[in-house]
């Protein structure tokens, strides 16, 4: 009898505690997700040639890109190019994370590059780790053949439109489940802007950043659209330099206004809100390896940019000490002296004979 009590005092401890512990189950929170597996990707959209008061007029439209970054990361409408608002030197400090001093490009000649030997952003990833997959499209053709090598990405393709190249970003995004990091290149505000001119006041030029906006949007649509359980991505979007500050329709090399443009970064350990410490492009390359986990280059290698869309309080970027461009006047400007010359020549011979008294003649004897 005292042996059938005690089992039955037994079995009533296990079933209490095994009701305990289904009861406190239900009630406890989730416990925690272990995301030691989730991979840091990234996605860099480059638009050539946009002011930053225009894209600050741009991301007014909430539903769009620069919109939704303004709304939810890190932003500026007042980052720097470095010395000179060229694309040569703009895009190849943007994509390697040095001044002009380091790579050498001071204009679109690309006279006196040095990427032969200074890494751009896929050739570091590649050296961390091979099977990174890793892809670029474009329009602007030295971004691939002077820039970028495809011994560095996996997927290196160039378009006859941006639209073209925007297709090819969403079906990458789409498609391509392994993929880490994806540059898109579009260039419409700056065909524009060397047309009717880098204004906010030219409707064209606005409406080319708005498609550029728009462009960047559904990329960014695609992005949303993947399987993100074990993906962690940043998305940033800048421009190799802004317009019309001395001449219209270009950008002049050393002008103040045409070196200032835009960056917004948006995902990961983004702070929101104005980045206010002098953001400058050769930020991008610092801001992607940091949240790829990726170490940064040391000693010699140090990169020059800084990851300020984490650390708001970084200190400045390093100012470079960079060579003139051989030519800083852009072909249709030299156009413009040619025929300047000759009328001002058959101008200055018109006046000299207007105001030269005619010879006297010799009075007959």
């Amino acid at each position: 009898m005292r042996n059938r009590i005690l089992s039955s005092y037994i079995v009533a401890i296990l079933l209490t505690t095994l009701f305990l512990n289904v009861v406190e189950s239900e009630f406890q929170d989730d416990p925690p997700v272990d995301d030691s597996g989730v991979e840091q990707k990234v996605l860099i959209i480059g638009i050539d040639g946009v002011r930053g008061d225009v894209a600050e007029i741009v991301a007014q439209r909430n539903d769009s890109a620069f919109g939704r970054i303004k709304e939810n990361g890190a932003w500026s409408f007042n980052s720097t190019v470095g010395p000179y608002a060229i694309s040569g030197p703009g895009w190849s400090s943007m994509l390697t994370g040095v001044w002009c001093d380091r790579h050498g490009v001071v204009d679109n000649s690309f006279h006196g590059s040095t990427h032969s030997s200074v890494p751009d952003i896929f050739e570091i990833v590649e050296t961390y780790d091979s099977n990174m997959r890793t892809a670029a499209v474009y329009w602007w053709e030295p971004i691939g053949y002077e820039i970028l090598s495809e011994d560095s990405v996996d997927v290196l393709e160039r378009f006859e439109s941006d639209e073209l190249v925007r297709d090819r970003a969403v079906e990458l995004l789409t498609n391509d489940e392994e993929l880490d990091v994806l540059l898109v290149s579009i260039d419409t505000p700056d065909a524009a802007g060397h047309k009717y001119g880098f204004s906010p006041e030219v409707d064209e030029y606005v409406e080319a950043v708005n498609a550029s906006n728009d462009m960047a949007t559904e990329i960014m649509d695609a992005l949303e659209q993947r399987n993100m359980s074990n993906e962690n991505w940043i998305t940033i979007i800048t421009s190799d330099h802004g317009g019309g500050g001395r001449f219209l329709q270009n950008h002049y090399p050393s002008e103040p206004l045409d070196r200032r443009t835009f960056m917004l970064v948006d995902g990961g350990s983004t702070v929101a809100g104005e980045m206010t410490n002098e953001p400058v492009v050769v930020d991008v390359v610092v801001t992607a390896l940091t949240h790829m986990e990726i170490p940064l280059p040391e000693g010699a290698a140090t990169l020059d940019g800084r990851a300020l869309a984490f650390t708001p309080s970084a200190p400045p970027a390093r100012e470079p000490t960079c060579g003139e461009p051989a030519i800083y006047l852009r072909v249709d400007e030299m156009i413009g002296i040619v025929i300047g010359v000759p009328i001002l020549v058959a101008a200055s011979i018109w006046w000299s004979r207007r105001h030269t008294p005619p010879p006297q003649e010799d009075e007959e004897e």
